[in-house]
């Protein structure tokens, strides 16, 4: 290029475009760090669900301790209550998760983000469909 010679206006305006294109683009790459409110609201979930384990373990404990006294039974119903009140903190755990994943799923409808890629599961090929072997 001439040393008398400008650069002519569209063809910087035309590089910013460009350069604003490519920081969009390192941006939307970029892992998400988590925010305070997102780090407060993942410990309150985790929480949520070790209480509703333990509250399920400890009141099916609680009515199977307390049937055996009154059965003259003792570590049957206790045992077998454990259990329930262990399934049934699992099942509440889960159905929390559940609802956490359906919130979590509207939000990105409404903000316009994809959702991750689902994995194939097993015996699918990469793109989803399913392989035999024989």
């Amino acid at each position: 290029m001439p040393a008398d010679a400008t650069p002519d206006e569209g063809g910087a305006a035309k590089l910013e475009a460009i350069e604003a294109r490519i920081d969009a683009l390192r941006a939307a790459r970029r892992p998400k760090r988590l925010g305070a409110e997102e780090k407060v609201s993942a410990a309150a979930l985790a929480w949520r669900m070790t209480t509703e384990l333990v509250v399920g373990v400890g009141l099916g404990f609680a009515i199977g301790w307390w049937i055996d006294g009154a059965a003259g039974t003792k570590p049957l119903f206790l045992l077998i209550f454990g259990a329930l009140g262990f399934a049934a903190g699992v099942r509440t755990m889960l159905r929390s998760a559940q609802e956490v994943s359906r919130r979590e799923a509207r939000g990105a409808e409404q903000t316009g983000a994809s959702a991750p890629p689902a994995r194939p599961g097993p015996g699918a090929s990469a793109d989803g469909r399913q392989t035999t072997r024989g």
